[in-house]
């Protein structure tokens, strides 16, 4: 830590004992080197460190012929100097406000807390290459410092890998995390083709090689880890092996790069296995400003577009480094909330297990002389106590009486606490803990509705490009080829009944009729789309050809 001003000013210039005086260290230059002598430093600093080269000897001055030496009264070492000494001793007048300036430079607290790159585990990183070299300016600028120490008081700072899976393990972190996966993962998506070709094949086969892949459930377990670690990575095993330096190389999607049969499966891992190699932080018109072009796994070098990245919730470019290059998991958002939760389910448990005291008014002049007395007709009241014991007391100089704490209010408090948790989460409180509203007309379609609003967003903004990506590897592995018709859509979560779907669809096909006698389309139009609805009662029927005649 670099030394106060004042500082600079008072440690030459005072007297030192020799105890304190570390022994002159002289140089091998010969007799006429000079002799390096460090200045002590108070406890918390750090003496500035030794210049490249020796500075070049300079004469002494000439003593003063008539004056004699002077002699300096010490104290101790380990005696505080109090402002006023201070003051009247230093020679250049210390005083309380460089007294308090020392103690405020030397209860900072460490540097590049938040800021520090993340450590990965040994073995994650590869032997004999270069680490990382990571910006400081963050971490060593002075205005950062009071924001610094507020940020690690509010837990806004990554807590780690092993920290974050233990809290994987609590039933309230891992509920807010397996409910917004499940449902993001339960209606799935659906298989669509435009234009007026019959590619019913193709989109089975689609369907056929997803789930091969297992690309629902992988894509489930991306979410997850998402939530428990703030990042989900998925290795695009192509059968390309791990040694030999393959997979440094881009995966290109084309059909030269990409052949046909070659992709094996997709491989979920966890971010405490990886770590980025390099990436830009010079240009940030660049594409790869704070974005990693190759990953370590555990030892092995695999190339970005080999490990889709899943996060949901991306930090700033400024803490990237110091998240493995993730985002903020929930677990780490929630984490208040849920303190406060376990807190207040403790507070009132704790209150319920003694929410009752028996009070006995009695002559305590009487036990004076006996105090054993006292103590063992309370204590055979306590061991006794229930409701058929009897407690025998003396009617005109004692009295027994139960003091209770009031409990009203307190399944309120425990209940906000708990749809704090909710809020942070966004979810209902039925599909978080399974509690129906309780009230006249209570429901919760309402919220339900909004949650599902809220999954669909997350499905579009975690899921689509990655999803895409896969949608591609697989039409180049089955066909050798892109098909630009072909994509898919997420299924609604908010399914509706029989009835209300044999509504609708009187209602399309009324439209197409409609359509079809003003002109707008015609009959092999309107069959296409019917052939093409595969949520229709026709989705399982031929409709490939003309339509037969009326």
């Amino acid at each position: 830590m670099p030394r106060p001003p004042f500082l600079s000013r008072w440690l030459p210039a005072r007297a030192r004992s020799p105890e304190h005086v570390p022994s002159p260290a002289r140089s091998s230059s010969g007799p006429a080197a000079s002799l390096i002598s460090p200045a002590p430093c108070p406890s918390g600093f750090s003496p500035p460190p030794a210049p490249l080269h020796p500075p070049v000897p300079r004469p002494a001055p000439p003593a003063a012929p008539h004056e004699p030496p002077r002699s300096v009264q010490l104290a101790p070492a380990n005696t505080p100097l109090s402002p006023l000494s201070a003051s009247q001793n230093a020679p250049h007048g210390i005083g309380p406000r460089d007294m308090a300036e020392t103690l405020r430079v030397q209860s900072l607290p460490p540097q590049a807390d938040i800021f520090r790159p993340y450590q990965p585990p040994r073995g994650v990183r590869g032997d004999g290459r270069t680490h990382l070299a990571m910006d400081s300016t963050a971490s060593t600028n002075p205005g950062l410092l009071g924001w610094l120490r507020q940020a690690v008081a509010e837990g806004v700072a990554f807590p780690g890998y092993p920290r974050l899976a233990e809290m994987s393990q609590r039933a309230e972190y891992r509920h807010m995390v397996e409910v917004i996966a499940a449902e993001a993962t339960r209606e799935w998506i659906t298989f669509r083709a435009r234009g007026t070709a019959d590619k019913k094949q193709r989109l089975a086969d689609l369907e056929q090689e997803f789930t091969r892949l297992n690309v629902r459930d992988v894509l489930r377990r991306m979410a997850e880890y998402d939530g428990y670690y703030g990042m989900g990575l998925l290795y695009v095993d192509t059968g390309q092996p791990c040694t030999g330096g393959g997979l440094e190389a881009p995966l290109l999607l084309r059909p030269e790069t990409f052949r046909k049969g070659s992709l094996s499966a997709l491989v979920p891992i966890e971010p405490v296995w990886t770590t980025p190699d390099q990436y830009d932080t010079t240009n940030p018109l660049s594409a790869e400003f704070y974005q990693p072009s190759r990953w370590w796994v555990q030892g092995g070098l695999l190339h970005s577009t080999r490990l889709l990245q899943f996060v949901s919730r991306p930090v700033p470019d400024l803490l990237k480094p110091a998240y493995n290059f993730g985002g903020l998991s929930l677990s780490q958002m929630a984490r208040p909330a849920v303190n406060n939760w376990l807190r207040t389910r403790q507070s009132v448990s704790d209150l319920l297990n003694a929410f009752s005291i028996v009070a006995l008014s009695t002559d305590m002049s009487a036990y004076a002389q006996d105090p054993e007395g006292l103590l063992s007709r309370v204590e055979a009241f306590n061991r006794f106590r229930s409701n058929r014991g009897t407690f025998v007391l003396d009617k005109d100089r004692e009295k027994l009486e139960l003091l209770a704490a009031p409990l009203a209010g307190l399944d309120r408090l425990q209940a906000q606490a708990q749809e704090q948790m909710c809020a942070v989460a966004q979810e209902p409180l039925v599909k978080f803990t399974g509690i129906t509203p309780s009230g006249l007309n209570a429901s919760a379609d309402g919220e339900i509705r909004v949650f599902y609003d809220r999954v669909h967003a997350f499905q579009e903004t975690f899921y689509r490009k990655n999803l895409t990506t896969i949608l591609h590897m697989v039409m180049l592995n089955l066909w050798g080829e892109i098909d630009a018709e072909i994509d898919f859509t997420f299924v609604s979560l908010w399914q509706m009944d029989e009835l209300s779907r044999a509504t609708l669809q009187k209602t399309r096909a009324d439209i197409d009729a409609q359509n079809i006698r003003s002109g707008i389309i015609t009959p092999t139009e309107a069959r296409s789309r019917t052939a093409h609805d595969t949520s229709g009662q026709y989705a399982v029927v031929n409709l490939a050809g003309a339509p037969p005649a009326a």
